[in-house]
């Protein structure tokens, strides 16, 4: 009798340990899964890029080298890999089967299909990450432009400029000479319009209490709690509305608040434009800066290797 509830219990040890392999390699993803991003870069002495991948908790490989529209280019240190020093990953963040983790691209000058300080321009939106255990992973990544050089401020210049972790960011700007606002757009509209809202705010009489804090005085009361209103309650109007062109006086102020779905799966970088002309009729691009990660659950991290399998199967 004790013999059979021995051989019993092997059994159950081994359906059970059975079960939970089959459970793990269930979870385990074939390849590396690179996120979504939307970047603008301008190209300096020294441009970086960073992009974000799932991978699975005991892959121990790097990225050795990327190669994007024909150009190969190398991550910066160790930033974003595991520690060959250490047995303990470095990683963005954990989830039950997958890291979350980031590699850092340098994009040296002399072999970019770009001329610092020309208006140019050059977009890429798919490239092929080589890893240290030989895997080759050609990723979808979302798009990322590079300029030659950085955009221009003069026409409205920067004074107050706030953020929170609920996703949002704001900037207060004034205008440095009479001039013509005649659009405001977001880049990447085509790909994140139900990501990103914006509204324009020019209520002058508002936004001139801001001047205490350039010369150092109180905080208007309205300054700390702004960012926690509901997004119904922001003053302003949304940019997609009948509001263009409008006009700005010397000295005066325009507010844009921004607000970016909390729960997308995409990485931000890019300057919302502001297009329009001076009263001399010079036309100008004035961009209003966004750097905005999400913050990924495990729902979502289920959801993006859903997707993807979806996609390798069609």
């Amino acid at each position: 009798m004790k013999e059979k509830l021995f051989w019993l219990g092997m059994v159950v040890v081994i359906f059970s340990w059975f079960a939970n392999y089959l459970y793990y390699e269930s979870k385990q993803i074939d390849q590396n899964i690179f996120l979504e991003h939307y970047y603008e870069i301008y190209l300096q002495d020294e441009t970086f890029v960073t992009f974000y991948y799932l991978s699975n908790k005991a892959d121990r490989s790097r990225v050795s080298y990327a190669v994007l529209d024909g150009v190969e280019v190398y991550p910066v240190s160790d930033e974003g890999f595991w520690n060959d020093d250490s047995p303990t990953p470095k990683f963005e963040q954990e989830f039950s089967h997958q890291y979350l983790k980031s590699v850092r691209l340098q994009l040296p000058q002399h072999v970019l299909p770009l001329e610092a300080g020309t208006d140019n321009s050059w977009s890429f939106d798919e490239i092929s990450f080589v890893f240290s255990d030989g895997q080759t992973v050609t990723a979808n990544i979302g798009k990322v432009i590079v300029y030659g050089k950085l955009p221009n401020f003069d026409m409205l210049e920067m004074r107050v400029s706030s953020s929170s972790n609920q996703h949002r960011e704001e900037e207060s700007m004034v205008a440095t000479t009479p001039l013509t606002v005649e659009a405001i757009k977001v880049p990447f509209s085509e790909y994140i319009v139900e990501d990103v809202f914006v509204k324009v705010n020019v209520n002058q009489k508002t936004l001139k209490k801001l001047e205490t804090l350039m010369i150092g005085g109180d905080r208007p009361a309205w300054f700390e709690d702004r960012m926690n209103v509901e997004w119904n309650e922001v003053e302003g109007i949304a940019i997609t509305d009948d509001i263009f062109p409008f006009k700005l006086e010397k000295n005066d102020w325009l507010q844009l608040s921004m607000l970016f779905n909390p729960e997308r799966k995409s990485y931000f970088d890019f300057g919302v434009e502001i297009i329009g002309k001076t009263a001399e009729g010079e036309p100008f691009i004035r961009k209003s800066h966004i750097n905005d990660h999400p913050f990924l659950t495990q729902q979502g991290v289920n959801e993006i290797i859903s997707e993807n399998k979806g996609e390798m199967k069609k």
